[in-house]
C-alpha cells in the first residue's frame, strides 16, 4: 500500500480483492474503491467484511482477462497474489493497462520464486494440493518484462518477507525483517513491483 501512494480521492481497482483486505484499506485511506473477484464466494465475503467495517466500496464480479470498465478509468490499480494463479498473466496485464489512466500506478505484489515460502509451496502441490499444484512463482525480472510488454513504464521493486515459512523461526526473525530487505530481494516471499501508464 505504501508504494500506491496517497489514495485520498484516487480511483482505485484492486483485481482479484479476494475477501477484499486491500479494497477495504484503499477506501478507508480515502480511495473510491472497486474490489474485482471472479468468485462469488470470495466478493460474498469481501461484502460481509465491508459491511460489518461499516466501509463504502464497489465490488465487481468479472475476469481480471476481461475488465469491465472503460479505458484509463482507475488512477491506481493493485493486483496481489493473484498472478500466481491465472494461466494468461501478459494479457491480465494488458488489460489492467489498458484501465489505468495515463501517470497512473500498476502495482504487483507476487509470490517470490526464490524463497522458503515458495518451495514449501511447490511441495504441497507435488503432495496434491490444488491451491498450488499450478502456481507460478515470479521474479523482479518476470513481472518487469511482463509490464513493459503492456507498455507500462517499471519505475521499482522491493522484497518482504524473508524469514522462513516456521512458526517459531518467523516469530523469532520476523522483527529483522526490514533489514533482511537491504540484503536484495532474492529470499523474499513477496515481491512488489510498481509501474506508470505512459
Amino acid at each position: 500500500m505504501r508504494l500506491c501512494g496517497d489514495l485520498s480521492g484516487r480511483r482505485v481497482l484492486d483485481l482479484g480483492c479476494g475477501d477484499g483486505a486491500y479494497t477495504l484499506l484503499a477506501a478507508k485511506k480515502g480511495a473510491s474503491a472497486v474490489g474485482l473477484d471472479i468468485s462469488p464466494e470470495m466478493l460474498k465475503a469481501a461484502r460481509s467484511r465491508a459491511d460489518a467495517e461499516g466501509t463504502q466500496v464497489s465490488w465487481c464480479q468479472a475476469s481480471i482477462g476481461a475488465i469491465p470498465f472503460a479505458s484509463n478509468a482507475f488512477d491506481i490499480i493493485i493486483a496481489v497474489t493473484v498472478l500466481c494463479f491465472i494461466d494468461n498473466s501478459d494479457s491480465a496485464v494488458k488489460e489492467a493497462a489498458r484501465v489505468l489512466r495515463p501517470g497512473g500506478s500498476l502495482v504487483i505484489a507476487e509470490l517470490g520464486k526464490y524463497s522458503a515460502w515458495a518451495v514449501s509451496r511447490r511441495v504441497r502441490g507435488w503432495l496434491g494440493s490444488r491451491t498450488w499444484s499450478g502456481a507460478r512463482f515470479w521474479t523482479v525480472r518476470e513481472l518487469r518484462r511482463a509490464m513493459e510488454a503492456a507498455g507500462l513504464r517499471f519505475d521499482s521493486a522491493e522484497g518482504c518477507v524473508y524469514y522462513p515459512p516456521v512458526a517459531l523461526l518467523a516469530e523469532a526473525l520476523s522483527p529483522f525483517d526490514r533489514g533482511l530487505s537491504r540484503l536484495g530481494r532474492y529470499g523474499a516471499a513477496f515481491i512488489v513491483v510498481k509501474a506508470t501508464k505512459r
